[in-house]
């Protein structure tokens, strides 16, 4: 009797501390999701206190206006700018983890980005990129003043440029990843095939990427997560004007500027699904890495 009891009470105290930790994830946690899905079904304006609901109309109005296909092709940008963020990388990765001269300047160079924040970033590279600005005063220096754009007004160009900044922000975040794979490499393979005769190209091929394979796919997961979920820039740059609204920014635009709240959590329920889509594809690489 005096075990049972003792284990009744060791069971009640574990109840005891984890009720008002479940309490607050089901509060601040489970709750807003649930109202979030249950709004996407309303035409709620987020002010009025009746709930029309309208079923799938919300998704219909996605499905069909172009304004919100628009959006996801302007997140395109920002997954060919973590394409080729990959290729560079990887690229120097390679490169600075050989014997470079000054390969120690060159990594903070790469890694510095990362350690500033969006928000200065972006106010930074809109001086840079302002009308008769840093960049255009370089484009004067060198004779190519014909090449001057409206770079964050222009529809043609605005995506590119901010992609470019998203690029040098988040470079050095791929950078440390592939750098940090290389060097946990057993140091004899390379020794092997450089005794072997194999340069750097036959190195690269034969023995650095497969034994990276796992964070090759894990990178291109997450940077397809952030292409998907890009907003501070745009936001802050352009206010998602001239074309460069994200489907993050234009949800935050439908939701809290046109006080669509019904339509903008069809939005974000739909971007959640995808977002969830990718995790459970980074899991499942993670799983098979094991």
């Amino acid at each position: 009797m005096n075990k049972l009891s003792l284990k009744r009470e060791e069971k009640q105290t574990i109840l005891l501390f984890l009720s008002l930790p479940l309490l607050l994830l089901l509060i601040f946690g489970l709750l807003p999701i649930v109202t979030l899905i249950y709004n996407s079904f309303t035409d709620w304006d987020g002010l009025a206190t009746d709930k029309n609901f309208v079923g799938l109309k919300n998704y219909l109005t996605i499905w069909q206006d172009p304004v919100y296909l628009q959006a996801f092709k302007t997140n395109l940008f920002y997954l060919g700018s973590g394409l080729l963020q990959i290729v560079i990388a990887l690229t120097l990765a390679i490169l600075l983890a050989t014997k470079t001269y000054g390969k120690n300047i060159f990594k903070a160079v790469i890694v510095f980005p990362i350690m500033i924040s969006g928000v200065a970033t972006s106010l930074i590279f809109r001086l840079f990129f302002e009308p008769d600005g840093s960049f255009d005063q370089l484009l004067h220096f060198f004779h190519l003043s014909k090449y001057i754009r409206f770079w964050l007004g222009d529809p043609t160009v605005a995506n590119y440029t901010l992609a470019f900044i998203s690029l040098w922000r988040h470079l050095g975040t791929s950078f440390l990843l592939y750098f940090a794979a290389i060097q946990g490499l057993p140091a004899v393979y390379q020794k092997a095939a450089s005794l072997e005769g194999a340069n750097l190209w036959q190195q690269t091929r034969y023995i650095i990427l497969p034994n990276i394979q796992t964070v090759l796919k894990l990178n291109f997961i997450l940077l397809t997560i952030g292409a998907v979920s890009a907003f501070e820039i745009p936001l802050i740059m352009t206010n998602g004007s001239n074309g460069t609204a994200t489907f993050l920014v234009q949800t935050m635009k439908v939701a809290f500027e046109q006080k669509l709240v019904g339509l903008g959590s069809a939005l974000a329920v739909i971007m959640s699904l995808f977002v969830i889509g990718l995790s459970y594809a980074q899991h499942r690489f993670q799983k098979e890495a094991d």
